[in-house]
């Protein structure tokens, strides 16, 4: 970026930051990989069969192979196929869903580690800083996806699997509150766009391509996920977070170390005072009717669209013939239809967060009736399938971005990371809940689309009514206008005198500011957020 000047050398590089960051978060991803099985297997004498479900037990022996019959011409060519293995995998290796943890996956493993990560992170998020809890996450959770591999034991596997999620609790809530604190405003969607979920699932569906087996392609990811710590190492703290903690001479030295990485000299703007920011508590939230709509809005969208996304996730294996196209393809036409949305959301002023939500809801319902025709007129294994499956996916994962935009952009400074911890914490139980479905598939499987169907529906009926529209949202001073003034702490009393500016006129610009005046050369100098 030697050539890059300004503001757009330190975006460009929290995009990069973001999007290694999210590489590392898709390990959450990555159990589609490691419960993966194939359709059939064959013994070592040579018998073949069609697998019922994860186990390579499980089946009945006739006295003539159902898929290679022993007297067939081609019975060689139809074993060694019938006997391949696309992605070997940990359930291939351990069958431990043919154990006593058949209803407790390593899917819901790494799941039940988040939901505890969001429970602790959150909070030391909101409270120590963003970068202390970022630099932790990526320390923990990289060594444990390592271990989860090199130990060669069932219950070592489960244990790491869960410290991962728990890590990826503090990657997912913590790297998204602080890259969106630190990006110039208009550029908030592009951030979600550009580094997106999406070209993270492909990265990693190319790694577990090249490596063919779960331990080698546990190493790389971890080895790629690496790269995220020597550059949160590098920036400095949220000076919106510390601002809003009144650390005015901490924030001071942050900004001016962002403007030598967007190699600007730093002036600070001088102005008649400091503005007073309220400090909002959790329970001035929910005192607020303004911010306790938005947050129980909030708290519904992460749990459904964690719960949907997840159903239709976590049974995609056979959504088209090649199990490596097919999850390729997914991430493929999301990353399409993010980098199209990035590119034209800045011009287009009515689309905004709810336009988005709805409208890519909408897709997703449909695609579910789709995917339900095909179910019951027996066209699984039809091109328009899994067309529709791949719709869904990219439909309903839209949604969930705009759950992560909404969350800063409605929740205040104070506890922004907190209550982002609480959604985290009510998606993965949804993601859990979507966990525990997988024996429906191999019950009645259209029932799956039934459940994603009627809750999305609900889920859109309550968005339409009660979400509202915040692009372009000034983090800084959301929902500074919904609290008394008589219920404020005095906060400003607690204040440190060493906290204090040497001069009282010293101050940064806010982010309503550097959206206004991005095109000049002071706004590149003094704002990133």
């Amino acid at each position: 970026m030697g050539c890059i000047k300004g503001a757009w050398r330190l975006d460009i590089g929290l995009m990069i930051l973001y999007q290694m960051t999210l590489f590392f978060s898709v390990q959450m991803l990555f159990v589609i990989f490691l419960e993966y099985m194939p359709k059939t297997h064959c013994t070592e004498d040579r018998y073949c069969y069609k697998l019922k479900n994860k186990c390579m037990s499980d089946f009945d022996r006739h006295s003539d192979s159902d898929v290679c019959p022993f007297a067939s011409t081609n019975f060689d060519q139809c074993v060694v196929a019938a006997n391949k293995t696309d992605f070997y995998s940990a359930q291939y290796e351990y069958q431990q869903d043919c154990t006593g943890l058949k209803y407790f996956s390593s899917s819901t493993s790494t799941f039940l580690g988040t939901l505890v990560g969001n429970l602790i992170l959150g909070y030391l998020s909101d409270t120590i800083g963003r970068r202390p809890v970022y630099i932790f996450s990526i320390l923990l959770g990289v060594p444990s996806v390592i271990l989860s591999a090199a130990l060669n034991d069932v219950m070592s596997f489960y244990i790491f699997r869960f410290l991962v999620g728990f890590a990826i609790a503090g990657t997912l809530t913590v790297g998204w509150t602080y890259a969106s604190e630190m990006v110039i405003p208009s550029r908030r969607f592009r951030l979600r766009t550009f580094p997106n979920w999406a070209n993270a699932r492909m990265m990693q569906v190319g790694v577990s391509w090249l490596a063919g087996e779960w331990r080698l392609a546990s190493y790389l990811c971890a080895a790629l996920s690496a790269t995220v710590l020597p550059m949160i190492w590098y920036l400095p703290e949220s000076p919106v977070f510390l601002e809003q903690k009144k650390k005015y001479k901490r924030a001071e030295r942050s900004r001016e170390k962002i403007a030598g990485i967007c190699q600007l000299e730093y002036e600070p703007k001088a102005r008649e005072e400091m503005q007073d920011l309220k400090k909002i508590t959790p329970i001035k939230l929910l005192k607020s009717p303004v911010l306790r709509t938005n947050f129980l809005v909030l708290c519904w969208m992460w749990f459904y669209v964690g719960m949907s996304v997840y159903i239709t996730d976590l049974n995609s294996g056979d959504m088209a013939e090649n199990f490596y196209v097919g999850q390729f393809l997914c991430g493929l036409v999301l990353t399409v239809s993010k980098i199209m949305i990035g590119i034209l959301e800045p011009k287009i002023p009515w689309l905004g967060r709810r336009c988005l939500f709805i409208s890519s809801q909408i897709i997703a319902i449909l695609a579910y009736i789709t995917i339900l025709t095909a179910l019951w007129t027996r066209n699984k294994v039809s091109w328009w399938y899994t067309v529709a499956y791949i719709l869904a996916y990219a439909g309903q994962s839209l949604c969930l971005e705009t759950c992560y935009l909404s969350l800063a952009e409605l929740m205040p400074t104070d506890v922004r990371t907190i209550s982002g911890a609480l959604m985290n914490i009510l998606m993965k139980i949804g993601t859990i809940l979507a966990s525990t479905t997988k024996p429906i598939k191999f019950w009645y499987e259209p029932l799956l689309f039934i459940i994603n169907t009627i809750i999305c529906t609900g889920g859109l009926i309550i968005v339409w009514k009660y979400l509202p529209e915040s692009k372009n949202m000034n983090m800084q001073l959301v929902g500074q206008d919904d609290i008394d003034e008589d219920e404020d702490d005095d906060s400003n009393k607690t204040e440190k005198p060493s906290e204090i500016p040497s001069e009282a006129t010293k101050s940064v610009k806010t982010s309503t500011e550097a959206t206004e005046m991005e095109s000049e050369v002071e706004t590149e100098k003094s704002s990133t957020s």
